[in-house]
């Protein structure tokens, strides 16, 4: 029918029968094409190999809107979860026909699946609607209400109730592109974003507030009426409680409000929780979040009371750095804080390093000293503020206490009055004379010895200086030759191990790391094995691994060498000796007893037998612990878990293990492996032999050493795809396998 979408009505049970949605409705004027592989609730059936996450039953789409919300993409399928409530059907309503369907934009879009799933102790019941994109492209799927009587023209193709964007890429990549993809709207996404942001926070321009309220103690979340806003306007709420089973949860009600920046300025927005219910007489019964807002750039950003943006331009055009040069090669700068909360003591109020990687970014509030929790309301309050970096900034004090922090050209050096692009005694002697009023003295530049910020020079701004001089100077942290995305974790041994700036004694210690602490390798400099570098209580720097004797570790590593076994296989009764050198690790178990090496009488069937007991064996087993081993990613597989089989017998029978050799390698590893989401798997060459030299005499003829180091993973990463070397067995074969787990 043209002009028209043809809307298909399946019946339903009647436990099922009519619903309203709780989303608030969209209106749009894109026609809704009806997808020709559409799948109804009865015509459906069973997908293929459907993906474990796509839910089967209600107690599974329960689990997915707690998890993800309205929408899942994994698999190159989307998967949509609709929570409808049942209520009676209107008059003049057919009875027992399905109120919702569910279509994409484009015709290439093909429905999978489309089945709802209800339970008589629910009064919500739940719609499943799969789809596969075919081609590349940008597509809407929307859920539409085909009893709504809109007569509005836009809404001429059905009144959609819910409606979600994405872009589908050649290689049938999916991305969800609809402006507000990243507010939760599930369980999970609200304590995630919460845990991350806290209940105030900023995303674009856009203000968000998470509030959490409980029912039986009478909360009630409602914004100040004394605020009338003028800059910020109330945009849109995110339902995110947890789903129930059941009618009956006495869980906390979880929603979000979102508001807008609508004209730049200054904007204050306040939630007030109250509750007159509250058991524990300790808890406030009258709590208030606040967002004390700044509205700049043509509303395109929003800062909040003690929030610090930090731009980059380059020094001689004075244009922003691009993010992807500031993301390969960071910017950093040093922060230096005094103040004086009285007239008889002073405080550090703390120096901390910053690395900008982003253009614009916003910095998170750092704890700097009491009373100073932010780098905005420590310059505020500050009697000294200093910033080392290769240029000193523009800075940009605003009402609510946020900053702005310029990095770019013209940028003076602070401290430096004669203008020979350094700070030192020279200048403090300069300064000095000017004070003195010396005949003929003059300042090059006047403003770089205001060490006090009110664009006044006396003797308290020399005092700062001196004191400046005689601090000793900020360094930058030493960055790592070599840096890592996957990271060896370990445990720190001595207890009071020093963070440097740099891998040397001779650097500044910014850190001092309690005995049991775990951290991570992030990277090591070549050629200096004793030291690496890592991050600790938010500081980075340079820990030494090893004590002066250059053999006691101070640190103990995670990673080991899991069950490497060696078959041999010579083309006769053969008497054999291996030897095994670790360079990285320390050898743990070994079977038969490894006593200097194996003395085995090797068999062609691949049959040993240990001469030191006379014990029959079909391979030597080994595992280390403590493994330093740097293991190489530049290459690999990502593989999700449930993939794990089929990829493993794929490529362990084109390097040239047996049927018998695959099979104990997959009994050994698949375990381990096919929990995970996903795993980052590499094998590992030279990374390996060199830390685990083998040496069997007499020599082999072929020899096939297989090492797998994986990473778990939540979530899919790209690499490049690793090329792998086939093995042909000739003459004397020797064959080994083993693998490491990475909990990076």
């Amino acid at each position: 029918m043209a002009g028209e979408i043809y809307m298909k009505r399946t019946k339903l049970s009647a436990a099922l029968i009519a619903a309203i949605t709780a989303v608030t409705p969209l209106s749009f004027s894109d026609p809704i094409v009806c997808a020709p592989s559409a799948v109804s609730a009865e015509d459906a059936g069973t997908v293929t190999a459907s993906p474990d996450w796509i839910p089967t039953d209600f107690d599974s789409a329960v689990s997915f809107r707690n998890t993800y919300g309205a929408t899942h993409i994994d698999n190159g399928l989307i998967c949509v979860v609709s929570a409808l409530k049942s209520d009676p059907v209107p008059k003049g309503e057919p009875q027992g026909m399905q109120r919702y369907e569910v279509h994409a934009t484009d015709k290439s879009v093909k429905m999978l699946r489309h089945t709802s799933f209800g339970s008589e102790i629910s009064s919500y019941y739940y719609d499943v609607a799969v789809f596969e994109p075919q081609q590349a492209g940008v597509f809407d799927i929307a859920l539409i209400d085909t009893w709504a009587k809109d007569t509005d023209p836009d809404l001429q193709y059905g009144h959609a109730v819910a409606r979600y964007s994405f872009s589908a890429a050649e290689d049938t990549g999916i991305t969800e592109t609809d402006i507000f993809s990243w507010l939760p709207d599930g369980k999970t996404e609200f304590s995630d974003y919460l845990r991350d942001y806290g209940e105030v926070s900023v995303k674009d321009n856009y203000v968000v507030f998470c509030t959490m309220r409980i029912d039986q103690f009478g909360d009630q979340w409602e914004a100040d009426s004394s605020n009338k806003y003028e800059k910020i306007q109330y945009l849109r709420s995110s339902d995110c409680t947890m789903q129930a089973c059941d009618m009956y949860d006495d869980g906390s009600v979880d929603v979000i409000y979102v508001y807008q920046a609508v004209k730049d300025g200054y904007e204050k927005i306040s939630w007030v929780r109250t509750s007159g219910q509250r058991p524990d007489p300790e808890e406030p019964k009258r709590t208030t979040l606040t967002a004390d807002c700044v509205i700049l750039d043509d509303v395109q950003t929003v800062l909040l009371d003690g929030q610090t943006r930090v731009t980059v331009k380059d020094s001689e055009t004075g244009e922003l750095i691009p993010d992807d040069i500031l993301a390969a090669e960071p910017f950093r700068f040093h922060a230096d804080i005094v103040y004086q909360p009285d007239l008889y003591s002073s405080l550090n109020g703390g120096a901390a390093n910053y690395t900008v990687t982003k253009n614009r970014s916003v910095l998170k509030e750092v704890s700097l000293s009491p009373g100073l929790s932010s780098l905005a309301q420590a310059y505020k309050k500050a009697d000294h503020f200093e910033i080392t970096a290769k240029e000193q900034p523009e800075i940009r004090y605003y009402d609510n206490g946020a900053m702005d922090l310029t990095f770019g050209p013209a940028m003076q050096v602070r401290g430096d009055v004669n203008g020979d692009g350094a700070f030192d005694a020279l200048d403090a002697g300069l300064l000095q004379k000017w004070l003195s009023a010396v005949p003929d003295t003059q300042l090059a530049n006047r403003e770089a010895a205001d060490f006090r910020n009110d664009s006044k020079l006396n003797a308290v701004d020399l005092s700062l200086m001196k004191q400046a001089l005689l601090t000793k100077p900020a360094s930058v942290c030493v960055e790592p030759d070599e840096s890592y995305t996957f990271a060896n974790s370990f445990t720190v041994k001595e207890d009071g191990l020093k963070l440097y700036l740099g891998p040397n004694e001779s650097y500044e210690s910014v850190a001092s790391i309690p005995a049991g602490t775990q951290l991570y390798e992030l990277g090591t400099q070549k050629d200096n094995p004793y030291w690496l570098f890592t991050k600790y209580d938010g500081k980075s720097g340079w820990i030494r691994v090893v004590r002066e004797d250059n053999q006691t570790m101070t640190v103990v590593f995670q990673t080991g060498f899991g069950k490497p076994v060696i078959y041999l296989y010579p083309e006769q009764e053969t008497d054999v000796h291996v030897e095994l050198e670790l360079t990285g690790s320390e050898l743990s178990t070994t079977y038969p007893k490894y006593n200097g090496g194996w003395d085995v009488t090797a068999y062609p069937d691949g049959t040993l037998v240990n001469k030191a007991d006379g014990t029959h064996h079909r391979y030597l087993f080994w595992d280390s612990v403590n493994s330093r081993t740097r293991f190489d990613y530049s290459k690999g597989f990502c593989v999700p878990g449930s993939d794990t089989e089929h990829f493993l017998k794929e490529k362990l029978t084109y390097m040239g293990l047996n049927e018998a050799e695959m099979n104990e390698f997959i009994v050994y590893w698949l375990p381990k492996l096919e929990h995970h989401a996903y795993n980052l798997i590499a094998f590992q060459s030279d990374a390996y032999t060199n830390a685990a030299k083998l040496t069997v005499t007499p020599a082999p003829d072929s020899e096939c050493r297989i090492f797998m180091a994986y990473v778990p993973l939540e979530s899919p990463v790209e690499i490049e795809p690793q090329q792998l070397e086939s093995f042909e067995r000739k003459g004397f074969a020797v064959v080994e396998w083993g693998g490491a787990e990475i909990l990076s």
